[in-house]
């Protein structure tokens, strides 16, 4: 019987490397998925659930903006008040963290 070229015979795909490296592959995942924790329908155990409700107050922290903030990299102000001398905006910051203690 001939072949076409680049065909393989069965009895080729039945190779006894082949075999064990199949067998191989399956013990190894068989044991991976086992140690690895149970997902329940939710998805990954609750985590999502405890993040969901929080969510940051991105508002900038300078008195009557209503500017979104650049997030806690730019100690939560606005580009706008970025711009102030440092002084002024710890002296923000002061009031807000009083104003929301």
């Amino acid at each position: 019987m001939a072949l076409a070229p680049g065909a393989c015979a069965i009895w080729e795909k039945l190779h006894p490397f082949d075999l064990l490296a199949e067998r191989f592959a399956q013990i190894f995942a068989e044991r991976v998925s086992a140690a690895l924790p149970v997902a329940n329908r939710a998805g990954r155990d609750g985590v999502g659930r405890k993040l969901r409700g929080l969510k940051r107050d991105m508002r900038c922290r300078y008195p009557g903006c209503k500017n979104r903030s650049k997030g806690p990299r730019f100690r939560f102000f606005c580009e706008e008040h970025l711009k102030l001398p440092k002084k002024q905006q710890d002296a923000a910051l002061v009031k807000w963290a009083a104003k929301n203690a």
